[in-house]
């Protein structure tokens, strides 16, 4: 792991992957963990496998709050996961909004939870 770097509200962890994955297998590792939801398979063109991405993130109804986030480098393949631990569920719900929000301005989305079914997960 990388050094931690810490804001006001979250904390940001980098994990450097000692082998390179694909992201397909990086996204079954996630939802083979009971406690992760995925929020969305972003690809930003179809015509390269560079910067497709992926965020999962926790089940409130466990009681931790994170997220994690990874997309491919040149070479198509993860090199390093994200995560995010925030200070309060209102504003982990606000940053996956805003990383929805922000995805959605290019490329398409493979899978993409819907904003209505994100907030059910917070009431």
């Amino acid at each position: 792991m990388e050094e931690a770097q810490f804001y006001g509200d979250y904390a940001l962890l980098t994990f450097p992957l000692r082998d390179p994955y694909d992201l397909e297998e990086v996204m079954d590792l996630f939802e083979d963990d009971m406690e992760l939801i995925t929020l969305y398979h972003h690809i930003p063109t179809h015509a390269d496998k560079f910067g497709h991405s992926t965020c999962a993130y926790s089940n409130p109804a466990f009681g931790q709050m994170f997220k994690m986030n990874c997309k491919t480098d040149a070479d198509g393949k993860v090199n390093s996961i994200l995560v995010t631990i925030y200070d309060s569920l209102e504003q982990m719900y606000g940053e996956l909004c805003l990383d929805l929000d922000l995805h959605s301005k290019s490329g398409t989305f493979k899978y993409k939870k819907n904003k209505d079914d994100l907030l059910m997960d917070f009431l």
